[in-house]
């Protein structure tokens, strides 16, 4: 779960239908941008 302010999902909401997309859509494309992840050694 992440937790936002009213305001910032109101910027969300708005910038969402901007775009012509879902909320969730929206998340996703800005956390595609995230660069890949570093593998953890499981080795240990």
């Amino acid at each position: 779960m992440i937790r936002v302010t009213s305001f910032e999902k109101q910027q969300l909401n708005e910038e969402a239908e901007r775009r012509g997309m879902t909320q969730s859509e929206l998340i996703r494309s800005l956390i595609a941008r995230l660069p890949e992840p570093k593998q953890k050694d499981t080795a240990g």
